[in-house]
């Protein structure tokens, strides 16, 4: 009998043992919840179609399914990606790059030199009418194979901001199968990223899952999802409720009850978006330098990014911003109306002299606010100020019209493949495209040139720096302020940041 008991208890331990066991696992299993992310913005992507791409939200969304040859750390550093190094030809107009072996597409397709010309060869070829066709086709004379992990681009012209630009989202890796099938792929897209397109709702929610072969660390999140939220107010009620884990972007009236909240956190870096205020010099007043310079000191502008912007950006200390490469720090004009009236006297200027300030509603961040408030200031130093705002469409007429009648505008400039070239050639070049305000000069053209003729970055960097201070003392513009770009996310998420080019990443993002 004491033998049946023993056994009865032994045999109800081990019962129990394995009970409490499988209930444990099961709870600990139950308890692990899937690391879902869902971030609302501001509109939907336009295309997934990398190449075609000319909008922020649809790079966004691509940097989660493609690939570049180079890209940007999360300090704006080129770092490699689907190429692991490369080299300049000593004359600049080749770039051999190395390439990552064992990667393959998400529709199973080998990632190779092949498919590396393929890519660019679509580019650039202009029968396919591709948006980001000029970013490459400008420099780009052909793509050479030189083996399977190695590729040679070779330029029309020496090409100092190459790497720069391979980094820019049109240089996302396609699939070589779906260029050649002719795939619609800015609605079913192949490369290959951490993540893949899983489900499309226009104008309500993309929804994307891990790419389960992907060469990197391995993703971590079970599903992405991109939700559009286009009131700002809305998307700031939906991140304080926990219907979604990142908003961006940001109203600066938000802000500050959001950085309230201590379930949310606000982060902002630095964009490589300037403000600045464009100078007309078809106007005579704007001929002499001493005028330029004084309305530089007439500007408040530590008042404007503080009061205005609440600390989302900072003074610009040149006319690029300064998380480009390239950037080196010029300085900046002081806020002094004395000295400004002083220059304006010296140049003759007489109380009471009209100028037209005219700005766009709602182009840039707060910027007819901005505006307002610089007419005062001008106002404070003896000008008789005309303001006026004009709708977004309007504006645009007004920046391309050939013949303005303008005196001072409202301007910004986002360099968006992160060199210094783009940030001073289109705008302050003889020849720019948007060089609105028609600046020039001829040492200026020059040195901008000769740095784009240069390979080597410690070199151009010094060539930049000397155009810059030219630049700097002619002040051809108002040098304003350089945007930041607010993004919030709940407390558990981590690893969410932008880059300069304004793009919010989510492709390193986790859910603690």
């Amino acid at each position: 009998m004491k033998k049946l008991l023993i056994l009865f208890v032994t045999l109800f331990s081990a019962l129990f043992i394995i009970s409490a066991c499988s209930s444990s696992d099961r709870e600990s299993s139950d308890s692990a919840q899937p690391k879902d992310l869902v971030a609302g913005f501001a509109a939907e992507p336009i295309t997934l179609d990398p190449h075609d791409a000319n909008d922020s939200v649809s790079n966004q969304a691509n940097l989660l399914i493609y690939d570049k040859l180079i890209t940007f750390d999360e300090d704006n550093n080129l770092v490699p990606e689907l190429a692991t190094d490369w080299t300049f030809s000593e004359d600049g107009m080749a770039l051999t790059l190395t390439l990552r072996e064992d990667v393959t597409f998400h529709d199973g397709t080998p990632f190779n030199a092949e498919a590396v010309k393929a890519n660019f060869e679509r580019i650039i070829d202009e029968d396919n009418n591709l948006a980001r066709m000029s970013i490459y086709a400008d420099y780009m004379e052909n793509i050479e194979v030189d083996n399977e992990y190695q590729v040679t681009i070779n330029f029309h012209k020496p090409f100092g901001a190459a790497l720069a630009t391979l980094a820019h989202g049109a240089g996302g890796i396609v699939s070589p199968k779906a260029i050649e099938e002719g795939q619609d792929i800015g609605t079913n897209p192949a490369g290959t990223g951490p993540y893949k397109l899983v489900e499309w709702t226009p104008g309500t929610e993309m929804n994307l899952e891990p790419n389960e072969n992907y060469w990197g660390d391995d993703p971590q999140l079970d599903s992405i999802s991109l939700r559009v939220i286009p009131e700002d107010s809305s998307r700031s009620i939906a991140l304080e409720n926990g219907e979604i884990d990142v908003a961006s972007p940001l109203s600066i009236q938000d802000i500050e009850r959001l950085q309230e909240n201590e379930d949310i956190e606000v982060t902002h870096n630095p964009i490589y978006r300037n403000l600045q205020l464009i100078l007309n010099f078809d106007n005579p007043l704007f001929q002499d330098k001493k005028v330029r310079q004084a309305l530089n000191y007439a500007v408040d502008k530590e008042t404007i990014v503080q009061s205005i912007l609440k600390d989302m950006g900072e003074v610009a200390t040149a006319p690029i911003g300064s998380s480009l490469n390239g950037y080196s720090e010029i300085g900046t004009y002081e806020y002094e109306p004395e000295k400004a009236k002083e220059l304006l006297e010296e140049a003759g200027v007489e109380p009471g002299t009209k100028i037209k300030l005219w700005t766009s509603e709602a182009a840039y961040i707060m910027d007819s606010t901005i505006a307002q408030f610089i007419q005062q200031n001008l106002t404070e130093v003896g000008f008789d100020v005309e303001f006026q705002v004009f709708e977004y469409s309007s504006y645009l007429d007004v920046l391309e019209d050939p013949d303005p009648d303008f005196d001072i505008i409202v301007g910004s400039w986002g360099a968006s493949t992160g060199d210094v070239d783009w940030g001073l050639r289109p705008t302050l070049t003889s020849e720019g495209s948007n060089n609105y305000g028609g600046y020039s000069n001829d040492e200026v053209d020059e040195l901008v040139l000769a740095g784009l003729n240069s390979s080597d970055m410690d070199e151009r960097v010094d060539i930049y720096h000397e155009a810059m201070q030219i630049i700097h003392e002619d002040a051809p513009w108002v040098f304003l302020l350089e945007y930041s770009n607010p993004i919030a996310v709940r407390s558990e998420v981590k690893n969410v940041y932008n880059w300069g080019n304004g793009y919010v990443v989510l492709r390193n993002a986790f859910i603690e």
